[in-house]
């Protein structure tokens, strides 16, 4: 069962990035309801404590063929206020399409407030959690919040008879294996009690059919930042139950329909802070941070799958009608082609490629972006950064050196904030933005860590996937390359069958405040072996960062792909990224810092505390966070 609280990693979604309001000072509360006439009252009762200080509007979209309507009706003579106003939107013959969803739909579309909370009116929904889901969303920046019944902190004791209880349990997990990535992070997906974002709803998405709403939301828009809360799902005070045999059908015809439809979106878009607009047919998980929900004009990188089986094994450049076309393929199945257009570069993958979305990313994908991110004035450089007010502090390290558990530690132990582990990237001007990708971690990495997340079942899989993962596996794989075997593909399969550990640095830090940007104001580079610290001019540092930037590429096709870019480009690409990076550098320090016990961790605060003058973290308390 997920933890709370938790974010979705979605595997999964379209279309570029919108930030969620950091304040919800207006809300909207949809009440399904289907004869619940004894609940209106106490909910509302309820509600209106809970809500104090928000200007909430409830709307109950009833189906009812009881007493229910009237009672609301009453109801909007005696609690309407100017912060807290009850509505009925009733339903009758045929306007009650699509059940509970057709409900939440209707009241979705009569909404005007950015933020709506779902919720069922048999007071098993507790209302005073609606205000533990305001606070989430605010604090947590995200655009979904989901109350669950298995995250922690929650319980399903409203279900009181076992088999209630088990059928609950047993649709949930029917959900998650249809939907395995969707849905990984998600411990409650049938709940009915959410919050979300209604401005990040795309309403021709969602089939008004069925009584899981919820599940329609997560599948159909799996870009959605989204968080959990634990809640206590009550026992039922009025009424009985909606739960029958003919739903148990529909949600299975739900979950059926659901499964064809995700089939068949196939593009996922994303933007590197509006330098890049990246659009593709498979899921990039490295860039899922980048996701959002609209792309203006033309991306500059399309991702494709396609059939490259006439493509000749190798490597080979066409050149026809002026257009370079790269084509790498090996007989075992790894194939790719670059085509650089004018203003698009699009990237083909077989079949086999992108059943390895990390390999696509990593081989393929990043590659690309380190040389097309110069033509826009950015250098994609190799270096995790933490920042203390708008100070940001660099640490780069040969691959495998302990640099993601070093930054997890300072992290771990101190104010400072997270901005990036393993690239960041950065302008002449200094400036330096996060590019947040999850971390690759190993067993020891979480020993080392006091305040993760991460599950017994998680950290019982990072034994396996460290050794793949670890170091001695990577330097061979490296040897390997210089071989004549598919390394690629041997790759590729590796990935598959033992995918890396990779988690957000919310689920390693609990609690880790982020940062999106900040200003270059130190250099640290850790070296294994001996101990102590060294001050180096900023062109030797220069020299050292740009080798940790080469030494973090090469497995195949890289060298192929940096041939093409570099040989067709407008200007040379890799003085430009030199050059930008020596200016984003020019006035900071750069030290080194060896150690034979790996304490850099301990070390890095005191030096940075050093440079300012001051306690490290003491101002950072009144920078946004997200």
């Amino acid at each position: 069962m997920a933890e709370s609280v938790e974010e979705v990693v979605s595997a999964d979604a379209p279309v570029l990035r919108d930030e969620p309001s950091g304040s919800i000072a207006d809300l909207t509360v949809i009440v399904p309801t289907r004869n619940e006439a004894d609940n209106v009252e106490p909910l509302l009762d309820r509600l209106e404590e809970a809500l104090r200080g928000i200007t909430a509007t409830i709307i109950f979209v009833d189906d009812s063929d009881d007493d229910t309507p009237q009672r609301v009706l009453d109801a909007t003579l005696t609690y309407t206020t100017n912060a807290f106003r009850p509505i009925l939107l009733h339903r009758t013959g045929r306007e009650r399409v699509g059940g509970l969803s057709g409900a939440v739909l209707a009241g979705l579309a009569a909404a005007r407030t950015q933020w709506v909370c779902v919720m069922d009116g048999d007071l098993q929904h507790p209302p005073a959690a609606v205000r533990t889901m305001i606070a989430c969303a605010q604090k947590e920046k995200c655009h979904l919040v989901v109350g669950s019944r298995y995250a922690r902190g929650g319980s399903n004791g409203g279900l009181l008879r076992r088999r209630r209880k088990a059928i609950s349990l047993a649709t949930s997990q029917v959900a998650k294996r249809v939907f395995p990535k969707r849905l990984r992070s998600v411990s409650d997906p049938m709940s009915g009690f959410f919050l979300v974002d209604r401005t990040m709803l795309d309403m021709r998405l969602l089939r008004p059919r069925g009584f899981k709403i919820l599940l329609e939301v997560l599948v159909s828009h799996p870009e959605l930042r989204t968080r959990e809360v634990g809640f206590n799902f009550l026992d039922r005070e009025h009424g009985r139950s909606k739960a029958n045999l003919a739903q148990g059908a529909e949600f299975l015809r739900q979950v059926a329909e659901l499964r064809a439809s995700a089939a068949s979106r196939l593009t996922w878009r994303y933007n590197i802070h509006d330098l890049i607009a990246l659009e593709s047919d498979k899921a990039l998980p490295e860039l899922e941070k980048f996701l959002a929900r609209r792309v203006e004009g033309l991306p500059s990188i399309v991702v494709r799958v396609g059939d490259l089986t006439r493509a000749p094994v190798g490597e080979s450049v066409d050149l026809t009608d002026e257009v370079p076309v790269l084509r790498y393929r090996e007989r075992t199945g790894f194939a790719m082609s670059l085509r650089l257009g004018v203003s698009t570069t699009e990237i083909t993958v077989s079949p086999f490629v992108a059943r390895s979305p990390h390999v696509l990313y990593t081989n393929v994908v990043e590659p690309v972006l380190r040389w097309k991110l110069i033509e826009f004035g950015v250098a994609l450089v190799h270096a995790a950064c933490f920042a203390d007010a708008q100070n940001a502090y660099l640490v780069t390290a040969r691959t495998d050196t302990g640099k993601t558990t070093t930054m997890l530690k300072v992290l771990d132990r101190s104010d400072l904030r997270f901005v990036s582990d393993d690239l960041v990237l950065l302008s002449s001007d200094g400036i330096v933005r996060a590019y947040p990708k999850p971390l690759t971690i190993s067993a020891h990495t979480v020993h080392a860590l006091r305040n993760t997340t991460l599950s017994r079942r998680e950290r019982l899989a990072l034994v396996p996937q460290s050794r793949i993962h670890s170091r001695e596996g990577r330097r061979f794989a490296f040897f390997l390359t210089k071989s004549r075997l598919p390394v690629a593909s041997i790759n590729a399969i590796i990935q598959r069958v033992i995918p890396p550990p990779k988690y957000h640095v919310e689920r390693l830090v609990r609690g880790v405040r982020s940062q999106e940007a900040a200003s270059a104001r130190g250099l640290f580079i850790i070296e294994r072996g001996s101990s102590g610290e060294q001050v180096l001019p900023i062109h030797e540092a220069l020299e050292v960062l740009l080798a940790n930037c080469d030494d973090a590429f090469g497995f195949p096709p890289y060298s192929s792909l940096e041939r093409l870019l570099l040989a067709h480009a407008d200007e040379d690409l890799r003085s430009k990224e030199r050059e930008i990076i020596a200016a984003g550098l020019a006035a900071i320090p750069a030290m080194v810092m060896r150690s034979d016990c790996l304490d850099w961790a301990e070390r890095i605060p005191k030096a940075v505390a050093g440079w300012n003058g001051a306690a490290v973290g003491t101002s950072a308390a009144h920078l946004p966070t997200h």
